[in-house]
C-alpha cells in the first residue's frame, strides 16, 4: 500500500464490445467479434479464479441492458439527451444502436457477461466505462452531455443492484471530473504522469525499444484530484503481439509486468495493468500464458506479504482510510 513497504497491484479491464469501436470498425465485424470475445472472457474469469486475482471490470453501461427500443420519434435513448456530438463523427452517437436485445445483437448488450463476472468465486468490482463510450476528454463534449451519460450509466447499474464507484474514461481521455465526483464516483483510471504505453506512444521507436528490452514502467502514485475522488493511474497497457509488435519476443510483456510488480514492491507504490477483453483475441494462447506467468508471480508476492492485489474501489477505500490515519483494512 501507499506509504508502506508493500507494493500494490491493480488490474482493470475495459469491457466495451461494439460500443468501443463502432466509429472505426464495421458493426457487422464487431458483432461477430463479440461472440469470440465472450469465449475469451469466460476463459479469463477462470484464470482469475484460479489465482484469486480481483479485477475492476469497467463496463459500458448499455451492456447492462437486456434490450432497448426507439421512441415514437425514432430516437434511441432520448433520456440521455443531449447526445454527444463531435466534428469527427457526423452521425447521431446512437445511430448504430440496433435498439433490440442481446439475443439479436450480442455486440451491443452484455447482460450475460455481467452475470458471469458476478458469479465467480473471486469478488470482482463492476465499474463504469461510461454509458455509451462517449469521449469525455474531447473539448466538444459538453458538461450536460457528460452528466446525461454518467446518469444513464448509474441508472443502468442500479437496475442490476450495482453501485458504481470506479470509472475508466473511454479512449483514456479524462474530462468532467467534477461531474464524476458529484454523481458518486470515487476513483478513476488516469494516465501515468510519464510517457508510457498509451495509444499515442505505443509505436514510437523509444517505447518500442523499451518493450523489446522488457524495461519496466515507473510505479505510479494515486492522487486525490478532488476531495474524495482518486486518480489511480494506469501504467501498463498489456498488449498482444500484433502489427509491428510481432517483432517483440514472446513472453516479453509478462517479463515486463513482473519487473513492474517487483519495482512497485521495492518502492511501496502502485502497478496498474489494464487492457480490453478483445485484446485476448489476438495471439490468445500467448496472451493467456503471459498473464498466468504474471499472476503466479503476483500471488507468490502476496503470500509473502509484499504485495496487495486490489480493485480500484478497494484501493480508493484504503487511500481514504489512510488519509484520516486509519489502517487500510485490506480484504
Amino acid at each position: 500500500m501507499a506509504g508502506t513497504t508493500r507494493g500494490t497491484m491493480v488490474l482493470s479491464l475495459d469491457l466495451e464490445l461494439a460500443w468501443g469501436r463502432f466509429d472505426n470498425i464495421p458493426v457487422e465485424v464487431l458483432g461477430t467479434e463479440s461472440l469470440a470475445e465472450r469465449q475469451q472472457i469466460r476463459r479469463f474469469l477462470a484464470l482469475l479464479d484460479q489465482y484469486e486475482i480481483p479485477v475492476t471490470w469497467a463496463v459500458v453501461g448499455h451492456l447492462m441492458l437486456d434490450g432497448c427500443v426507439r421512441d415514437h420519434h425514432g430516437r434511441a435513448h432520448a433520456e440521455t439527451m443531449p447526445h454527444a456530438q463531435y466534428s469527427w463523427y457526423s452521425r447521431d452517437w446512437y445511430s448504430c444502436d440496433p435498439c433490440t436485445n442481446g439475443s439479436l445483437a450480442p455486440g451491443w448488450y452484455g447482460l450475460d457477461i455481467l452475470e458471469w463476472i458476478r458469479s465467480t468465486r473471486v469478488r470482482h468490482e463492476i465499474g463504469s466505462h461510461s454509458f455509451a463510450h462517449i469521449v469525455f476528454g474531447d473539448p466538444e463534449c459538453s458538461a450536460s452531455t457528460a452528466e446525461a451519460d454518467i446518469k444513464a450509466a448509474v441508472e443502468a447499474a442500479a437496475s442490476r443492484g450495482i453501485t458504481l464507484n470506479s470509472f475508466v474514461f473511454p479512449r483514456n481521455r479524462v474530462g468532467h471530473l467534477e461531474t464524476l465526483k458529484r454523481l458518486g464516483i470515487s476513483a478513476y483510471r488516469g494516465e501515468a504522469p510519464a510517457v508510457g504505453d498509451g495509444y499515442a506512444v505505443v509505436l514510437k521507436p523509444v517505447n518500442l525499444l523499451r518493450q523489446v528490452l522488457a524495461l519496466p514502467m515507473e510505479p505510479v502514485r494515486p492522487e486525490e484530484t478532488l476531495p474524495g475522488l482518486w486518480n489511480i493511474p494506469g501504467n501498463h497497457f498489456f498488449l498482444p503481439r500484433k502489427g509491428i509488435r510481432k517483432i517483440l519476443p514472446r513472453g516479453g510483456q509478462a517479463l515486463r509486468a513482473k519487473r513492474c510488480i517487483d519495482k512497485a514492491v521495492r518502492t511501496g507504490r502502485l502497478y496498474h495493468m489494464w487492457f480490453h477483453p478483445f485484446d485476448l483475441l489476438t495471439d490468445s494462447d500467448a496472451m493467456f500464458a503471459g498473464l498466468e506467468t504474471v499472476f503466479v508471480h503476483a500471488r507468490r508476492l502476496r503470500e509473502e506479504g509484499l504485495l496487495d492485489i486490489l480493485t480500484m474501489e478497494d484501493y480508493a477505500r484504503c487511500l481514504e482510510r489512510e488519509k484520516y490515519g486509519a489502517p487500510p483494512e485490506l480484504k
